[in-house]
């Protein structure tokens, strides 16, 4: 202790010297994880089969051979499973995540076996637990059920992670929801439904439609659990674009990467202005 001590007090710890620590391991953090997708970026546009650097010149060819007429029509079907996927798992995330969120932050619960903190703590499980244990642990469960591999067992497997994100933005929103606003509706004469649907259905939708969007956005990416709930026929797209990397090295993999990166930024961004929004 007599060291620690020591050495700690050898150690410039001013604010100033902290700012500049956090600066240089954000800086460091963000280098990690973006730097490898500016390079996918990068070499969806080199002319050659096998990448190399310098890059020789700029080509569009591997874009052109994810477009019609050059088009896998393997892909084209996966993107199609992850759209259909994304979408039914974004809507049902947002329907079930939205009555939880009203029913933990309206209802303050009591039951021994249901109170409002275990359903809070239950429904955020999801992103705690690493993501192979519960693609494992789901997987299981949907061999005993006998339905592995289906359509439908993977969309209720995307519901499952991505509720959490739905909750959390949902219920952030209603715990700062003025409710003089419903009451002055009632006083007024509306019943509650009608004061659900006038007054805090609008107010809140924007909460609701970003937990949504984000929900999307991590279905449609997810590959970690779906490659343990997807079987032929049911291959989303980052399942079957890990299936063209294993046999070798395809440069229209790093345009199909690059797409994918386009479209769930543009989607992310929209669901952060929402949820931005919300909590302004």
């Amino acid at each position: 202790m007599g060291l620690i001590r020591t050495l700690s007090s050898n150690i410039d710890l001013s604010d100033g010297f902290s700012t500049r620590l956090l600066k240089v391991h954000t800086l460091l953090l963000f280098t990690f994880l973006y730097v490898p997708i500016g390079v996918v970026v990068l070499l969806s546009f080199t002319p050659d089969q096998v990448p190399t650097f310098p890059m020789p010149g700029i080509s569009l060819q591997w874009y052109a051979e994810i477009l019609p007429p050059n088009y896998n029509e393997e892909l084209i079907s996966a993107l199609f499973t992850s759209l259909k996927i994304a979408t039914l798992s974004s809507i049902g995330a947002g329907v079930i995540g939205t009555l939880a969120a009203f029913g933990m932050v309206r209802h303050d619960l009591h039951i021994r076996w249901l109170s409002t903190d275990k359903l809070n703590t239950a429904f955020l499980l999801p992103l705690v637990v690493p993501w192979i244990v519960t693609g494992i642990a789901v997987a299981t469960l949907y061999s005993l059920l006998g339905i592995y591999g289906t359509f439908w067992s993977v969309v209720l497997g995307h519901i499952l992670i991505t509720i959490p994100f739905v909750v959390t933005i949902v219920s952030s929103q209603l715990y700062g929801f003025d409710r003089s606003l419903e009451e002055a509706a009632q006083n007024l004469g509306a019943s509650e439904i009608r004061t659900f649907y006038e007054v805090t259905f609008p107010i809140v939708v924007p909460g609701i439609l970003g937990g949504m969007l984000f929900a999307f956005t991590i279905s449609f990416d997810n590959f970690t659990q779906t490659f343990f709930w997807t079987s032929f026929g049911t291959d989303t797209l980052p399942v079957f674009i890990y299936s063209m990397i294993r046999t070798g090295i395809d440069p229209s993999v790093n345009a199909i990467g690059t797409v994918i990166v386009g479209f769930s930024l543009t989607v992310a961004v929209i669901g952060e202005k929402l949820s931005q929004r919300v909590l302004d």
